[in-house]
């Protein structure tokens, strides 16, 4: 629906922002301090990479319809509450972060 609403080039932008919520997500699991936060942020950037791949494949026709929606953009409730859920515990695990030690 998006890419027939804003067209090829915003599909990219939507694309590409998603890209930078992983890279930003996988950054945060580097840059954790603990294992829990490690995992947390890897299974939140894991968690939208796959929502992302099996949403857009199945839009273009390459993988199985599912209902899985795409993070963000989708609509549906219960998706986005998750998909803020999990942004705010990217947030609790960057904030965590000591910077001087």
């Amino acid at each position: 629906m998006a890419g027939e609403e804003l067209g090829f080039v915003g599909t990219i932008v939507i694309v590409f922002l998603l890209g930078v919520v992983i890279l930003r997500a996988l950054r945060i699991a580097t840059r954790a301090d603990d294992l829990f936060g490690l995992l947390i942020a890897s299974g939140v950037a894991m968690w939208f990479a796959f929502q992302s791949f099996v949403n857009i494949g199945m839009t273009i026709g390459i993988m199985p319809i599912t209902g899985l929606p795409l993070p963000f953009v989708s609509y549906g409730g219960s998706a986005i509450f998750a998909d803020m859920i999990a942004i705010g515990l990217l947030q609790s695990v960057h904030r965590r972060h000591t910077v001087f030690e």
